[in-house]
């Protein structure tokens, strides 16, 4: 395939397009004009809400965001394209199960949910862990509260019961590593109707059933009508492997398991060492 082909470029975020600071080097800003100058769209693809993906994207030059693992699609402006709820009953079975063995994150198309804010705050601080400085980390930490609209509630069960929530596009289950497998085969076994991943060692994610990354961007891409051998896919962590096979050319970071990288169809550098740039400016060169 001729390197000109190509028309979409899928971005994840934390591990990928973000370095670990959660910076976008000027080097990767350039090659992604470069590429948008060339008729390739970057779109954010990540497991974050819809606000934090639409900020990260004009942070780009903007553009269709696809959210929350694929449950959700954005046009450039903010406007739901369509989303794909988690059904009533197997996210009660969700809360239920794992309300006492994690802490827990509704994430709606108005905002995220949650009713442990400060054992949330805890793990959100552990991964600005990057800034060393307590009220930094912590000013970062209402921002992001404040960009995603978070919003706590007493019980996330007697919350999901509500008649007019908000739908539930994705559920957050932060915990220890050790703790966070066995509840993932426990999940899997009770809920098969749920797509069960993570996107670090220390969190799962649940969207409906059949609902992924690669989900998201095979909507999107029927939407514009780009075929899939057109696009470009870049990712770093589990929830993003059903995009990189999805994807005409699937691109794993180097920091990505080993799970991750043999999907894909080939390993740029990490984050950190401009790994998207990389492939980019060598797709992109003229």
């Amino acid at each position: 395939m001729k390197k000109t082909a190509y028309r979409l470029v899928a971005l994840d975020l934390d591990g990928t397009l973000l370095t670990s600071r959660q910076t976008i080097t000027p080097r990767t800003r350039a090659a992604l004009e470069a590429a948008r100058a060339q008729g390739i769209l970057p779109v954010v693809t990540t497991g974050r809400t819809a606000h934090s993906a639409l900020e990260w994207s004009q942070a780009i030059g903007g553009g269709p965001v696809i959210c929350c693992n694929g449950a959700g699609l954005l046009d450039a402006d903010g406007s739901w394209i369509l989303h794909r709820e988690i059904p009533a009953e197997p996210l009660r079975r969700l809360l239920e199960i794992a309300g006492g063995r994690a802490v827990l994150h509704c994430l709606t198309p108005v905002g995220a949910f949650l009713d442990r804010p400060f054992q949330y705050a805890r793990y959100y601080l552990k991964w600005v862990q990057f800034d060393k400085r307590p009220a930094a980390a912590a000013s970062s930490m209402f921002r992001a509260f404040w960009r995603n609209r978070t919003r706590p509630v007493r019980s996330l069960v007697d919350w999901a019961a509500e008649p007019g929530r908000p739908p539930v596009l994705k559920v957050m289950l932060f915990g220890e590593p050790d703790a966070l497998g066995p509840l993932a085969a426990e999940l899997k076994q009770a809920l098969p109707t749920l797509e069960i991943s993570s996107s670090a060692e220390d969190n799962l994610e649940a969207t409906a059933a059949g609902v992924t990354k690669a989900s998201g961007l095979e909507r999107l891409a029927a939407r514009l009508k780009v075929p899939r051998e057109a696009i470009i896919a870049f990712g770093d962590s589990d929830n993003d492997r059903e995009m990189l096979q999805y994807a005409g050319l699937g691109v794993a970071m180097g920091s990505a398991p080993d799970a991750v990288k043999a999907v894909a169809d080939r390993v740029t550098a990490s984050c950190d060492e401009d790994g998207v740039a990389l492939v980019l400016e060598e797709l992109c060169r003229t």
